[in-house]
């Protein structure tokens, strides 16, 4: 009993850790143009924008209360709690695609084509979906469960990787770079922890990886680019 008890605080330790890093790769790459400029009180766009911005970060605290609950024990709040996510993960998608049309229009991140900048945050919305979706049925899993909503909220980090304030930020293969460090330090808590990765890592990585491939080919698809074009001229 011991051994499993210990085990137990080590992975909500790890996750504790990961929800952290997950919150200070938000923080960096908002703290000037959100957090700082006093988040409802910032000079953003549109209220649209707004919505948008007050809807990611809430996900962001959601998921460090809910691995704060259940490391504390408190399960049955977890449960509750997470009525909340299955509310906001659809308004989510919501606002990010309104807000990604917006922000496409207006060049908000020249250094991104905009075939790609609208290709990669639409795949990062379609597998934060599928993530979550998936995540929500498997709840009464906990190993399951709780390695796919971290793999939802990973997959919509990229805008706020794009937006860090440093020197070797430089292109998407940067970004990349980055992001692919939270799946791969899952992977290899599961092996140190279980000498196996959980079958939910599995699938995760699988699907993170097909979420990258896609975003570096479709935009080079000629109907990709054609209705990038579309979206720009409406």
């Amino acid at each position: 009993m011991n051994g499993i008890a210990v085990s137990r605080k080590v992975e909500h330790a790890f996750f504790a850790l990961i929800s952290l890093a997950v919150s200070a790769t938000v923080f960096i790459g908002f703290k000037d143009s959100y957090f700082r400029a006093g988040l409802i009180f910032a000079h953003l766009p549109s209220l649209t924008v707004h919505i948008h911005g007050a809807l990611f970060v809430s996900w962001i605290f959601l998921l460090i209360i809910q691995i704060t609950l259940v490391a504390t024990g408190h399960t049955r709040w977890h449960r509750r709690v997470g009525v909340l996510g299955a509310f906001m993960a659809p308004l989510m998608v919501i606002a990010g695609t309104c807000t990604l049309v917006m922000a496409v229009r207006r060049n908000a991140v020249p250094r991104i084509p905009p075939t790609v900048f609208l290709a990669g945050d639409l795949l990062q919305l379609l597998f934060f979906s599928i993530f979550v979706v998936w995540g929500l049925h498997m709840r009464k899993e906990p190993t399951m469960h709780k390695r796919l909503m971290v793999f939802a909220t990973i997959s919509i980090l990229a805008p706020a990787v794009d937006r860090w304030p440093f020197s070797f930020m430089t292109s998407i293969f940067s970004t990349v770079a980055v992001l692919t460090i939270f799946p791969l330090a899952i992977a290899a808590y599961d092996l140190l922890s279980t000498r196996k990765i959980q079958r939910a890592t599995r699938w995760g990585l699988a699907l993170y990886a097909l979420m990258i491939a896609l975003i570096f080919i479709i935009p080079a698809l000629g109907p990709w680019q054609r209705f990038t074009a579309w979206v720009l001229a409406v």
